[in-house]
């Protein structure tokens, strides 16, 4: 019984790191962002959000490696436990390719979506954080993850509405640089994307407790 507790314990530290290290990268991606808006964009910041994706890289196949060695259910199997993996994965990889953008965003943000552009990127991060949340209670309590997941749909409708409001006001800035424009739309729409990713992932963990029985 010992070594199998001791098994569960490594896999749920392997998880916990992992998620970590996805946390991580989102709460600098967002400090990032938030320079951009706010007085200039600190590019060399941006390394770290970089780094924080590999980290997360080395975590995840250290967490795959434990759990097809252990092949024993925590709460739910090893299969959907991998497919949760794959898809926070996601979200880590779109982390990195949003940076790897604003490394090379030659613009200030206009001063006319600031507000709103603060709203869409604090409810990017609202989001990844309830994610997170959401995940390690799945490990205890599925009812509350269940009730947590609503949540979701709340920041979802938060971020849709913050990027229908960029984006009626950037395009219509007929007197700008296109590439401005485009660029500038970019990265509202990543960052709303990542948001719809998160909600999508919240629908998959409400389909393992209905799946699953009551924890």
């Amino acid at each position: 019984m010992k070594f199998l507790k001791d098994k569960k314990i490594k896999l749920l530290n392997a998880s916990n790191e992992f998620h970590a290290q996805v946390l991580k990268g989102s709460d600098l991606l967002h400090e990032c962002i938030n320079d951009l808006i706010e007085v200039k964009l600190n590019k060399k910041k941006l390394e770290d959000v970089l780094k924080s994706e590999h980290d997360a890289d080395v975590a995840k196949e250290n967490y795959i490696k434990l759990l097809y060695e252990d092949k024993r259910a925590l709460p739910f199997l090893i299969e959907d436990r991998y497919r949760l993996i794959k898809y926070i994965d996601i979200i880590s990889d779109k982390s990195e390719e949003l940076a790897r953008g604003l490394q090379v965003f030659p613009f200030d943000c206009y001063d006319d979506i600031k507000d709103d552009m603060k709203n869409l990127n604090n409810t990017y991060e609202e989001s990844i954080k309830l994610l997170i949340e959401m995940i390690n209670l799945m490990e205890t309590d599925f009812k509350t993850a269940f009730e947590t997941s609503f949540n979701m749909e709340t920041l979802k409708r938060k971020g849709r509405e913050s990027k229908y409001k960029i984006l009626d006001v950037i395009y219509k800035k007929s007197e700008e640089k296109s590439l401005q424009i485009y660029l500038t739309s970019k990265i509202c729409i990543k960052l709303f994307d990542m948001i719809g990713i998160a909600e999508e992932i919240s629908d998959f963990l409400r389909s393992l407790i209905i799946k699953y029985p009551s924890k």
